[in-house]
C-alpha cells in the first residue's frame, strides 16, 4: 500500500451485484496475474490478510497453475449472509447477534438499540453502498484526520510508544493519499462485512493446498473456514489454525504464534 500507484478505480455499482463484483475481482486478480508474468514467476505461494485473503482465493481460483499454496489469514467474504441482515442493521442490531427478526419485525432484545445508533447504522450501510470507505472518513476530518489515527492505532496496547507512533504515521499517510482500490470494498462487501459472492461455495472448486489462520478472538468467523475445509479435506491438502491471544490483526497482536505457523505452512513449500 505504501508505495501504490494509486490506480483509478471505477466502481460499477449502479449495474447490479455481479457486475460490481466481477469488475472489482478482475481489477484486483488481473493486476497480481500482471505482476506474476513481469517478475517471471512460475509458481508461488500466497499469503493473504483480510481483503487480500478474499482476493488471492480468486485469484487461485482462476490460476492454479501458478499457485504452490494458500495461506489465508483471517480471510473476508467467507460465509452467507443471515438472510435479515440488511433488516436488522436497519434497525441498529449487529449482524453478529444470534437472534433473529421474524415476520418483519426488528429481532427481539433486552437492550433495544437507540434512536441515534439506528440513524448510525442507516448513515453507515448507505455510505457503504456507495462506496465510501473508512479512509474518506479519515480526510473528511481535515485537521482531526491524524487523531482519528491515533485512537484506532491506540488499540494496540501490546506495540510500544514508539511503534504505535510509527503506525499511525503510515496509516496517516496512506489514508491522506488520493482514492484507490480501497473503494473497492463496497462492491465485494455488503454492509456488515459479507460478501455479496459468499467464497465458502466458490472454494469448493480450489485444486491447491489451502490453510487458514484466525486470531483466537477475531471479528471474522473462523466457521467459514472450516466449512471450506469439510468440502476440499481428502482432495487438497488443508488445516486451520486459531493464533491465540489475537484479534482481526493477529500479525500485531501475537506476532510470535503468527510467524511460527507461517513458518509451519511454508517449510511445507519445496524450494
Amino acid at each position: 500500500m505504501g508505495r501504490s500507484s494509486r490506480p483509478t478505480y471505477k466502481s460499477c455499482r449502479n449495474e447490479g451485484d455481479d457486475k460490481r463484483v466481477s469488475h472489482a475481482e478482475e481489477f484486483f486478480v488481473e493486476s497480481l496475474e500482471e505482476w506474476r508474468k513481469r517478475m517471471g514467476i512460475e509458481k508461488m505461494t500466497l499469503c493473504g490478510h483480510s481483503f487480500g485473503g478474499y482476493m488471492n482465493s480468486v485469484y487461485a481460483l482462476k490460476y492454479p497453475q501458478h499457485v504452490e499454496k494458500l495461506v489465508l489469514v483471517s480471510p473476508i467474504g467467507l460465509p452467507e449472509a443471515p438472510p435479515d441482515l440488511e433488516e436488522r442493521m436497519r434497525h441498529g442490531y449487529a449482524p453478529s447477534n444470534v437472534d433473529r427478526a421474524k415476520d418483519g419485525e426488528p429481532p427481539a432484545d433486552p437492550d433495544k438499540p437507540s434512536m441515534q445508533r439506528v440513524l448510525l447504522f442507516r448513515t453507515a450501510m448507505n455510505l457503504w453502498d456507495r462506496n465510501f470507505t473508512p479512509q474518506w472518513v479519515v480526510r473528511s476530518a481535515g485537521p482531526f484526520s491524524r487523531k482519528l489515527i491515533d485512537w484506532y492505532i491506540g488499540r494496540f496496547s501490546q506495540l510500544t510508544d514508539e511503534q504505535r507512533r510509527g503506525m499511525a504515521a503510515y496509516s496517516h499517510q496512506i489514508a491522506m493519499l488520493p482514492e484507490s482500490s480501497a473503494s473497492a470494498l463496497g462492491d465485494i462487501l455488503r454492509p456488515g462485512a459479507f460478501a455479496r459472492h459468499p467464497l465458502v461455495g466458490r472454494l469448493g472448486a480450489i485444486s491447491v493446498p489451502t490453510s487458514f489462520m484466525y486470531g483466537s478472538h477475531d471479528w471474522v468467523d473462523y466457521t467459514g473456514g472450516v466449512e471450506v475445509i469439510k468440502r476440499i479435506a481428502g482432495r487438497v491438502a488443508t488445516h486451520l489454525y486459531r493464533v491465540p491471544n489475537a484479534g482481526h490483526n493477529l500479525h500485531i497482536d501475537n506476532p510470535k504464534d503468527f510467524n511460527r505457523f507461517l513458518v509451519r505452512e511454508m517449510k511445507g513449500v519445496q524450494a
